[in-house]
């Protein structure tokens, strides 16, 4: 009866809307006219996924040099955390890794979601 109740209560976790689903999808459309690459971003971008959404920036860096990326936010949701850090690297022109310190210059611009989501932190 424990394990039961400790599985509804980690199914109602992700089942709360400030969550959605802890995964993020991305669908990358490249026009070659523009010269740029728009990754299309849906799910919950987080501080604790975002390195994934930085590797597709930095490959789409390396296979198209000169593009500027464009991360489009319009359909995903973003924690404010998430979003101050994705605006930082969009200002200073750089993709990180999200691993170590290290960064690839790339022109970067950010589409802001519709709604940022304020998440309590345990104190």
């Amino acid at each position: 009866m424990t394990h039961r109740q400790h599985g509804s209560r980690s199914s109602a976790y992700y089942a709360h809307p400030s969550h959605g689903d802890p995964r993020i999808r991305v669908l990358i459309r490249i026009d070659a006219n523009e010269e740029s690459a728009r990754v299309n971003v849906r799910g919950v971008v987080t501080p604790a996924n975002i390195r994934a959404l930085y590797v597709v920036c930095r490959r789409v860096t390396a296979k198209l040099p000169g593009y500027e990326i464009v991360v489009d936010l319009a359909h995903a949701r973003v924690t404010a955390e998430a979003i101050e850090e994705l605006h930082d690297h969009a200002s200073r022109s750089v993709v990180s890794s999200g691993i170590d310190g290290t960064v690839t210059p790339c022109r970067l611009r950010i589409v802001d979601p519709p709604s940022i989501l304020r998440i309590k932190e345990n104190a």
